[in-house]
């Protein structure tokens, strides 16, 4: 029998590999990651001297967001990330590709099962749903659902309020296997093997809506000004509602930076997702909560396209 690192599904639904291990410190990944890891194991078990890959995680899980493969010149083969570092054998690396390949299967819908976009109206994109029941949300609400769904994973109990206009949403984990977001009539609950796919379906939601409204600017030569104009509303309608804010200056500055960044050429679909994100996480975690609920109505309408 070949000594092999272990190979395990844990209660969040991740997949940690290790050795002599206890606990979370271990090499993590998202379940749907398994098999490009045992792609990239098979391949270094193959290369004979010198090889070094970084693979870049899809997901938020672990404590970094690469996993690296080296063999050194002397043959050594390593697989480290998330702080962890093994060295194996080239029958350990082949062994280990194998479990991975033929993990056992986690009854989990796929992401789009969860959330996805909708055709907007009355600012609502996105839209989550499970077992029958359904809460929509504005592009902002799916991108702090998203934030607050991830910052659960790593605890045993979490509650959060969010108040976004007038509007109130809440995300619970009330165990190691128990979520749920609710507004002021439906519930939504999901297990510890959903939230992997609801975390990647909200994201995806997001992707589809920010890159239609990117499409619907064109690649013609007129592209440059209907992105100037997005922009310059962003500016005009945050400083309209910032003129009497004492860091209104700033934090337009920053509102405007970002947006040329999400609507401009030159970023991929993930880049403007993710900057798409930090701003609403900047705007609910770093500005008063009596303006928090028009600068994210306001970026919600930017990015659908939604007029005011």
């Amino acid at each position: 029998m070949v000594d092999a690192l272990y190979v395990k599904i844990r209660s969040d639904g991740a997949v940690g590999i290790g050795r002599a291990n206890v606990g979370d410190a271990e090499i993590t990944l998202g379940y749907g990651e398994a098999h490009m890891i045992a792609a990239a194991l098979e391949k270094l078990a193959q290369t004979a001297r010198s090889y070094k890959q970084v693979y870049h995680k899809t997901t938020d899980v672990g404590a970094g967001n690469k996993i690296e493969f080296e063999r050194a010149e002397d043959g050594t083969i390593s697989i480290a990330g998330d702080r962890q570092q093994y060295y194996c054998s080239e029958a350990e690396i082949k062994e280990l590709a194998k479990k991975l390949k033929h993990l056992p299967p986690v009854e989990v819908a796929p992401a789009s099962d969860y959330a996805q976009k909708i055709a907007p109206s009355q600012g609502y994109s996105i839209e989550v749903t499970n077992s029958g029941q359904a809460i929509q949300l504005k592009l902002s609400e799916a991108a702090l659902v998203k934030t607050a769904v991830q910052s659960s994973l790593d605890s045993r109990y979490f509650d959060e309020n969010m108040v976004v206009g007038d509007r109130s949403l809440r995300v619970e984990r009330s165990s190691d296997l128990k979520w749920q977001l609710s507004d002021r009539s439906t519930t939504v609950k999901f297990t510890a093997y959903e939230v992997e796919a609801l975390i990647a379906g909200l994201h995806n939601g997001i992707l589809d809506v920010i890159m239609d409204m990117v499409k619907s600017l064109g690649s013609d030569d007129l592209a440059d000004i209907r992105v100037k104009s997005q922009v310059q509303r962003v500016e005009q309608e945050a400083t309209k509602l910032l003129k009497e804010h004492k860091k209104g200056k700033s934090i337009v500055r920053n509102l405007t930076k970002t947006a040329k960044k999400i609507l401009g050429p030159g970023e991929d679909a993930d880049a403007r997702t993710n900057q798409f994100i930090e701003s609403c996480r900047f705007i609910h975690g770093k500005t008063d909560p009596p303006i928090q609920g028009a600068l994210l109505d306001l970026l919600s309408e930017t990015f659908t396209g939604a007029k005011r």
